[in-house]
């Protein structure tokens, strides 16, 4: 109901907050239960956002009217989970921060192999919606709102299921994981494929409701970086720790931005955090 009484202003900042709790909450499924840093979360955020883009355009989808959105959005998740279950493999062969760095490897490789196909993609110059298929702030608002709350959820599911609890157990010690009958690789992936497929359809709907899409706007670092420093505030591995985070990070973001106007710097605080997290609570504040 907040719209009805909001400024535009307002509801849009609320509409990026909600995509941020559904990729900090998503992140901590690979970070907080199963306790792997990845630096990648932007990766499955950007693609399904050029996917979805690219199949709004095809005569196909098109013919299907109405019903042409949810299609494409659909198709954008799943190939944004074919991608996660591909990537899986090699990732999951490293642990630590050589896995770190490979995921961030993977966001890299998309990133440049949108930049290099720009007949289909406009490469540095980006790509517009058409405008038939944009995407109201109303919908927009409602449906990130209706996808953070899914993703808490999920989460929340994470902590009462077998999945959930194993992921914690491969966390605590992959060894003993192990020993007692875990599938380490099959339950990594299943991790990796459930973080990307929310964070697929949180690209999806910026994508619709932006209108138009470049490189630095959906694989940017605060699409990595944001995440995982509202999670690991927040508490990563609890359930309400990335909603906590993703608020407090978010109110800090909005006043730097839209009241102090300073972009640049709104970097600069959160690294601050980020560090004063480490040295002086690195459990977070859940």
């Amino acid at each position: 109901l907040l719209p009805r009484g909001l400024t535009r202003d307002l509801v849009t900042a609320l509409f990026f907050t909600f995509l941020f709790v559904t990729l900090a909450a998503n992140y901590d499924i690979l970070g907080g239960f199963l306790g792997y840093l990845n630096l990648g979360q932007a990766t499955f955020f950007g693609f399904a956002a050029y996917v979805i883009v690219l199949l709004i355009k095809m005569p196909a989808v098109q013919t299907l009217g109405p019903w042409g959105i949810p299609a494409a959005a659909a198709a954008a998740a799943a190939l944004t989970a074919l991608l996660a279950f591909g990537a899986a493999s090699p990732l999951f062969k490293l642990r630590g921060a050589y896995f770190a760095v490979a995921t961030f490897g993977l966001l890299l490789m998309v990133r440049y192999l949108v930049l290099n196909l720009p007949a289909l993609t406009g490469g540095t110059y980006g790509v517009y919606i058409p405008q038939t298929y944009y995407l109201e702030l109303g919908w927009a608002y409602h449906l990130s709102l209706l996808l953070a709350s899914g993703s808490v959820v999920l989460n929340y599911l994470l902590t009462r299921t077998r999945l959930g609890i194993a992921l914690i157990a491969i966390r605590e010690s992959e060894q003993a994981a192990a020993a007692i009958g875990i599938n380490l690789f099959r339950y990594k992936r299943i991790a990796l494929v459930l973080s990307a497929t929310p964070t697929a359809l949180a690209g999806a709907i910026f994508a619709l409701h932006a209108g138009y899409i470049d490189v630095p706007s959906v694989f940017g670092l605060d699409r990595t970086a944001f995440p995982m420093i509202m999670a690991i505030l927040g508490g990563s591995g609890h359930v309400w720790g990335p909603v906590v985070g993703t608020g407090i990070v978010r109110g800090i973001d909005v006043a730097l931005k839209n009241y102090l106007v300073l972009p640049v710097p709104a970097l600069g605080v959160h690294a601050l955090i980020l560090m004063g997290i480490g040295l002086f609570m690195p459990m977070g504040l859940m």
